[in-house]
């Protein structure tokens, strides 16, 4: 009988150590949540331009334990109902992830985006999938207008979200201002190196010797044209360098039609940066201190430029007066951001519109101006709670994973895995924009670097509208300002994050 009784004691010990882990790991459903989905009209532009419109607010996130965070890495998960983010697409980064058994059943974050156009609901899409795979998080996504200036005010108030996107010339700027955080252990337990990124999108999120952020996509500048017109010009293909650009433009300019228009207005800068690039030339010197586009190198890349204009299309056009040029059908090629895939591709116009990556446009190599989405995690006074940290590196682990859903709003995966899967390169015109990345370039990861790109589109729009005849003097003034702007950010800042 005493045997009988110690058996039965140690099973039932044993089970009631098992239920206690499962309720560590948490097995209570939570319900998905996302914001309203946005107006389609709205679009998620580079972070130096300005948004417009109001803001969309979201509950604040409850005061976080102070303690450090800790994750636990699975190389499968059992049972029914999933608790590991997990890979189901274009390639995984490292084994699932699991929430530590100490944590409770139930973690709620707060995610914040400024993903306000079209791209907003496919982000949703995520989101809910995230929840739906892992009923011990829920993950609540609220969309922002006027982002940086909400993250600012949630800043001030400690009412910052648990995970946020933010732009990969603006991660030094929001580093330094104390809205995100370093996150090297939460990095490392997604499973995501610099050897898993093109080298370029990797580095602007090194910021003082440590790690603010995760790679989620990459927005190059594109090259749109007319198909049509390119076929009834007798032009096989669209141009890959500056000459076979300079025969296109001009076949093109025929009939009342023009072979490129450069817009005046918004994304004139982008394109100057990329020929001053192609030149060999730069943006700013290697420490980010000094502006350097009045360089000889961008002195012939906005003459250049400017003959371009004049030869094939018209001056003085102003913010999208291009676009809707091409939409018409009567321009053979654009440059202008990958955002507007779905607006001058596609359904989106009554011709064969395609995207292409953007032509070796200077005279040494190939280069695109481009932005990036980054994965991030704010600042919370109190501390860092080390449940959420780990529900966030489950929920970074799974957008990136699963960043071919994402690339279908028209983005670019940032991970190399997934750029390179087969289901990536069978969406188009993404997989051939694709290669482009892996010229991209961006500013250094200075504090406020984005102010000095004011004066720079200042100049170049002032000699796209003719109101600027000696290239080099309006260089030179831009610069003498944006050096003024970057001297002015050294005591705005100070010499390293908070």
């Amino acid at each position: 009988m005493w045997q009988r009784a110690k058996y039965i004691l140690t099973i039932v010990t044993l089970l009631s150590i098992f239920s206690t882990l499962l309720a560590g790991c948490g097995g209570t459903e939570a319900t998905a949540t996302t914001a309203p989905a946005p107006p389609a009209a709205a679009t998620d532009t580079p972070a130096a331009a300005a948004p417009a419109a109001t803001d969309t607010t979201a509950a604040a996130p409850a005061a976080d334990t102070p303690t450090t965070a800790a994750m636990t890495d699975a190389t499968a998960t059992t049972g029914g109902a999933a608790t590991g983010a997990t890979a189901t697409t274009g390639g995984s980064t490292g084994g699932a992830l699991v929430m530590p058994a100490d944590c409770p059943a139930n973690v709620e974050l707060q995610y914040w985006n400024p993903f306000t156009g079209p791209d907003g609901p496919f982000m949703g899409q995520l989101v809910d999938k995230f929840n739906a795979a892992n009923p011990s998080i829920k993950v609540t996504m609220t969309t922002q207008r006027d982002y940086y200036t909400q993250l600012g005010t949630a800043q001030a108030s400690d009412t910052l979200p648990d995970v946020a996107i933010i732009h990969a010339d603006q991660l030094a700027t929001q580093a330094y201002g104390n809205v995100i955080r370093p996150i090297d252990d939460v990095v490392k337990a997604v499973g995501v190196t610099e050897a898993d990124y093109p080298a370029a999108v990797w580095a602007p999120g090194n910021i003082a010797g440590k790690r603010y952020s995760v790679p989620l996509d990459i927005h190059p500048a594109v090259l749109y044209y007319n198909e049509d017109l390119l076929k009834k010009y007798n032009i096989s293909a669209p141009p890959k360098n500056r000459d076979e650009f300079e025969k296109a433009a001009a076949a093109m300019t025929a009939d009342g039609n023009k072979g490129y228009m450069y817009s005046a207005g918004f994304f004139n800068w982008q394109i100057f940066s990329m020929v001053l690039v192609g030149n060999g030339g730069s943006l700013f010197n290697e420490d980010g201190s000094k502006a350097t586009w009045n360089s000889p190198e961008g002195v012939e890349a906005m003459t250049w430029l400017k003959k371009a204009q004049t030869t094939y299309g018209e001056s003085k056009l102003e913010s999208d007066a291009e676009l809707n040029a091409f939409k018409a059908g009567t321009v053979g090629m654009v440059l202008n951001g990958i955002w507007q895939i779905s607006n001058v591709t596609g359904a989106g116009v009554s011709f064969a519109g395609k995207g292409t990556s953007v032509p070796q446009l200077g005279t040494k190599k190939p280069a695109t101006w481009a932005g990036s989405h980054q994965l991030t995690l704010p600042v919370h006074k109190n501390g860092n709670d080390k449940c959420k940290d780990a529900a966030a590196a489950m929920f970074i682990k799974y957008v990136v994973d699963n960043s071919i859903e994402w690339s279908k709003a028209g983005q670019i995966p940032a991970l190399n895995k997934v750029r390179s899967s087969a289901e990536f390169k069978a969406i188009e015109p993404q997989a051939s924009i694709a290669p482009s990345v892996e010229n991209a370039f961006f500013p250094p990861s200075v504090p406020g670097i984005t102010d000095a790109f004011g004066p720079l589109g200042d100049a170049v729009g002032a000699i796209l509208s003719d109101n600027a005849s000696d290239i080099k003097a309006a260089l030179d003034e831009s610069v003498n300002k944006a050096n003024q702007i970057l001297e002015q950010n050294k005591g705005k800042y100070g010499t390293a994050p908070k």
